[in-house]
C-alpha cells in the first residue's frame, strides 16, 4: 500500500515539472512569434506596396523604392497624374514659382529653393464647366533629379539608347537650353517622355503625363 502510494506520488510530481516546464517556455515562444510577425508583416508591406506599382515585365530590375518611382502613364514618386494639383502643394510645399491662365497652372519646385537645383514641375488644368471644375487635375510631371528612376532602373542621366531598349520613343518636339538644344522622345503607348540633350545624347527630364494624350505631349513646362 505504502508502496502504490508512493509510485502515484513520483507519478504526479513528474506530470507538474512537465507541465511547469510548458508553461515557462510557452511565453518566450509567443513573444518570438509576434516579433517575427511584426517584422515580416512591416517589410511585406513595403515590398508589396513597391510591386503593385512597379511593371509587370521587370524581371531584370532592382527594386525601386516607392518615393523614388517614375510609373509611366501614373505618376513619380506619391504624385499622381489626374490627382488634385493641391496634392502635390501639401506634399512638396508652396511652390518657388507658379503660374496660372485659362483654367490651366504651371507650378514649379527647385531643391533647396536654389533655381540652378534640381527641378520639379507640375502642369495642371480645369475642366471649365464640368462637375469637378474647382479641381485643378494634374496633367503632367516633369523632373531633372537622377534620384528617381523607373523600374528598370531608367532615369535621367541615361542614354538615347539605353531608354530605347525598354520604350518605343518617337521625337515629338523639343526646345533651346542654355546647354545647347534639347529633344523630346515620347513612348505614347506607355506615357512617358524623356528630354535628351543632343550633344551628350543623355536623357536631362523625364516627363509623365496620360497614356495617349498627344496634347500634353506638347505641353511645354520650360
Amino acid at each position: 500500500m505504502i508502496k502504490n502510494s508512493v509510485l502515484i506520488l513520483l507519478i504526479a510530481g513528474f506530470f507538474a515539472c512537465n507541465s511547469s516546464t510548458q508553461k515557462q517556455t510557452a511565453p518566450d515562444s509567443a513573444k518570438e512569434g509576434t516579433s517575427d510577425t511584426s517584422l515580416t508583416s512591416s517589410a511585406a508591406v513595403q515590398d508589396s506596396a513597391a510591386n503593385k506599382l512597379i511593371a509587370s515585365d521587370t524581371s531584370n530590375a532592382s527594386l525601386v523604392s516607392v518615393d523614388r518611382l517614375i510609373m509611366p502613364g501614373k505618376g513619380i514618386g506619391h504624385i499622381m497624374v489626374n490627382d488634385d494639383a493641391e496634392t502635390a502643394v501639401k506634399l512638396l510645399g508652396r511652390p518657388d514659382s507658379s503660374d496660372a491662365a485659362m483654367g490651366s497652372a504651371l507650378m514649379v519646385w527647385f531643391a533647396k529653393h536654389n533655381i540652378a537645383g534640381y527641378r520639379t514641375s507640375i502642369f495642371a488644368h480645369r475642366n471649365m464647366g464640368g462637375k469637378d471644375e474647382a479641381v485643378s487635375r494634374i496633367q503632367k510631371i516633369l523632373i531633372t533629379s537622377p534620384w528617381f528612376k523607373t523600374a528598370d532602373g531608367v532615369g535621367v542621366g541615361s542614354s538615347l539608347a539605353a531608354i530605347k531598349k525598354g520604350y518605343t520613343v518617337k521625337l515629338t518636339s523639343g526646345y533651346n537650353a542654355k546647354t545647347g538644344k534639347v529633344e523630346v522622345y515620347t513612348d505614347l503607348d506607355k506615357g512617358i517622355s524623356f528630354e535628351v540633350d543632343k550633344t551628350s545624347d543623355k536623357c536631362v527630364a523625364v516627363v509623365i503625363h496620360k497614356v495617349h494624350d498627344t496634347a500634353a505631349t506638347y505641353i511645354n513646362m520650360h
